[in-house]
């Protein structure tokens, strides 16, 4: 039987033993998280030059628009100014008060016995308005009060249909001194004031529009 002698196994033990240090193999395994953790920082970096690069072309892009947007802004305030005049204006124009159907509708009912000598009006308030008017005039006739109260109670009738509360009130009512001729006959005369009092329909809101889906 052959005899084997293994002279160098000490030192194959040896290198065996280096092959396996702990130490040695913790420093290969923090190299390679080094050199992953310095290639994810390298990819980071080109990331973040590539972030500034568009910050810059942004800035540079906003600085030559940005004269034009402060333009559009201070164009816009004048526009929304202007329009908000507008509107203002526009209102006062749909809700004043119109005189000539309200002076057309007191000559309708003025009767040829009564000359009118002054008129006046005043308009108040918002929405709902309160008009005024004072009528001054001489009447005449056999029986001169009478023809005022029928003119009165006319102008209340013809008031009536169109607008709310209507007052007509004699302010002053007293027989004349003076005779006029009507219809070839000497007539007794009456001075009266009548103070009429009327207010608008309020105006109801818009409704609000709806748009469709």
């Amino acid at each position: 039987m052959a005899l084997h002698l293994n002279l160098y196994h000490e030192v194959l033990k040896a290198k065996a033993l280096k092959r396996r240090d702990p130490l040695k193999i913790s420093i290969y395994g923090l190299s390679a998280i080094a050199a992953l953790c310095a290639c994810w920082y390298f990819v980071q970096l080109m990331k973040m030059h590539g972030l500034n690069d568009d910050l810059g072309r942004l800035r540079a892009e906003f600085a030559k628009v940005e004269p034009a947007a402060k333009e559009a802004s201070k164009r816009e305030a004048e526009l929304t100014s202007q329009a908000r005049a507008s509107t203002q204006l526009e209102k006062r124009i749909e809700e004043r008060f119109y005189w000539a159907p309200v002076l057309a509708g007191i000559m309708q009912v003025v009767p040829r016995e009564v000359q009118l000598t002054r008129m006046g009006g005043d308009v108040m308030g918002e929405g709902q308005r309160r008009c005024t008017i004072t009528i001054d005039g001489l009447s005449a006739g056999s029986d001169p009060r009478r023809v005022a109260e029928e003119l009165r109670t006319a102008i209340a009738e013809k008031f009536s249909t169109d607008y709310k509360n209507v007052s007509s009130t004699f302010k002053m009512l007293e027989d004349g001194t003076e005779l006029v001729m009507l219809d070839g006959k000497q007539m007794a005369t009456a001075i009266f004031a009548i103070n009429v009092q009327l207010f608008t329909a309020e105006e109801k809101p818009a409704a609000p529009v709806r748009f469709k889906k």
